[in-house]
């Protein structure tokens, strides 16, 4: 059974990147962790102990899966306090370009298997009254462009969903939170990064400079894994957890001027808007 001055966190796509450096830093604050993987030995290969560390083998897109180590986590700990929505991965092609198949495979991790998590720790969070989900978004869920509209269209679900969720869930005491990073120095640039196996040549200047930006930008981004870690335990921590935390100033910079571009273009259709109500 847990110490009741920790929390028990589950973390997804605990192997690398964004998970494992948010498990590490958890770890450091003496927090239960259980950190969940396809593929236990690679977070093994990294060679972090700790007895407050759990591995556990999970395919997030089996519900049996989930359902099963929901299970386990809860016999074990006798709760979950916060459940992190880390796994995913990002995907660079033309709209045009992307196959079923890899549209299925971005929606699988980034969507449905964030939904099948958040459904699964919810009865245990509605009984205790108490837990905080994080879901880790990105700066594309609020801002689109060309070359990424198929991740868009998954970060723009779970934006959503997210939104939602604070709604239903506000009430019962849980708490939700977005994570909105922008370009960190994380796998997602790598192995984490799919590219549409198709090509078209008529998008060479818009798409195909996005892919070879996108696949060239391996260990030259602004942010820091470490201290984005640390800014999404302290909002945990938070007494009052923002439904939105944007990640570093390229995020905020692009999330400024979405808003300003929003607002802009409203307020020049405004008669038109307001022309389709029924006249008083």
């Amino acid at each position: 059974m847990k110490n009741q001055h920790k929390k028990v966190w589950l973390v997804t796509g605990a192997s690398q990147g964004f998970g494992l450096a948010l498990v590490k830093y958890l770890l450091s604050k003496n927090e239960f962790v259980v950190a969940t993987t396809r593929d236990p030995d690679k977070i093994a290969a990294t060679g972090l102990s700790d007895e407050n560390l759990k591995i556990v083998k999970l395919d997030i897109t089996s519900e049996s899966d989930v359902k099963n180590v929901t299970e386990l986590i809860i016999k074990t700990y006798g709760e979950i306090d916060v459940l992190v929505n880390n796994a995913g991965f990002g995907f660079v092609g033309a709209i045009e370009e992307a196959s079923p198949e890899e549209i299925e495979q971005v929606f699988a991790i980034n969507v449905l298997a964030t939904l099948r998590m958040i459904r699964a720790v919810m009865p245990t969070m509605r009984t205790a009254k108490k837990g905080h989900i994080i879901n880790l978004s990105s700066i594309a869920g609020l801002a689109a462009s060309a070359g990424i509209g198929i991740y868009n269209l998954a970060k723009h679900a779970v934006e959503g969903l997210s939104e939602a969720l604070y709604a239903e869930a506000k009430p019962l005491g849980i708490k939700v939170t977005l994570i909105e990073p922008g370009m960190f120095r994380t796998g997602f640039y790598g192995n984490s990064l799919m590219v549409s196996k198709n090509s078209i040549a008529d998008y060479d200047e818009t798409v195909g400079k996005i892919k070879k930006m996108f696949t060239s930008l391996g260990g030259n981004q602004p942010g820091n894994p470490d201290l984005a870690a640390k800014a999404i335990f302290d909002v945990v921590e938070s007494e009052t957890p923002p439904l939105r935390l944007l990640l570093g100033k390229d995020a905020y910079a692009r999330a400024m001027k979405k808003m300003d571009d929003n607002k802009a273009e409203f307020e020049r259709m405004q008669s038109v808007t307001f022309s389709t109500d029924y006249k008083d």
